[in-house]
């Protein structure tokens, strides 16, 4: 992240177009490069290593962005589209072993989402006083509004795609295929 957050600082020219499309495609390339240098050169994590990256340009870097509105609409579309893919080859993959899990995976899935949906509303409802301090106006958060909180949770991309490269490294043959179908059918379980 820190060396394309130099290389956007660089092309940092506000009366040049060519300069916003330049940054976006940096920080498209250094999410690409951030992922094919964790996996193929250090065996890690490609996908924790790109939200890193991601988090040092965020942080670091926004004030050297020349086009903020350029950024987030070529990022949305992407992410839309990341997004889009992820669900549906999590879902086919899901859907492909769903006929070899046996029942009490279905009932430890059932007590997992379970348990996940008691915790995540415990913490936003006991949360509320707290929540009411990230708003301008400081209103507090309504009962409804953290149900909706709660129910919403973290079931995302991030998830899935790790869950997906568990199925398919099944962390160089360590796990058993089973298991790390397994892996999959819970973490889809849950976020689908």
């Amino acid at each position: 992240g820190g060396f394309f957050l130099m290389w956007i600082r660089s092309v940092k020219s506000k009366t040049e177009h060519k300069s916003a499309s330049i940054q976006v495609l940096l920080t498209l390339a250094c999410a690409y490069t951030s992922f094919i240098v964790a996996e193929g050169l250090f065996h890690i994590s490609g996908v924790l290593s790109t939200v890193a990256a991601s988090l040092v340009l965020a942080h670091k870097g926004w004030l050297e962005i020349v086009d903020h509105e350029t950024m987030h609409t070529i990022w949305h579309m992407l992410e839309t589209l990341g997004n889009t893919l992820i669900f549906f080859l999590a879902g086919a993959l899901t859907g492909s072993i769903m006929a070899k899990i046996n029942f009490m995976d279905y009932v430890h899935l059932f007590v997992i989402y379970l348990v996940l949906v008691i915790l995540r509303t415990s913490l936003i409802t006991f949360s509320r006083p707290l929540l009411r301090l990230l708003v301008h106006d400081r209103r507090p958060v309504t009962l409804p509004e953290a149900l909706v909180m709660s129910w919403g949770g973290l079931r995302g991309a991030v998830g899935l795609a790790l869950a997906i490269g568990v199925r398919n490294e099944r962390a160089g043959g360590k796990i058993s295929k089973l298991d790390a179908d397994r892996v999959l059918f819970y973490v889809g379980g849950v976020a689908l």
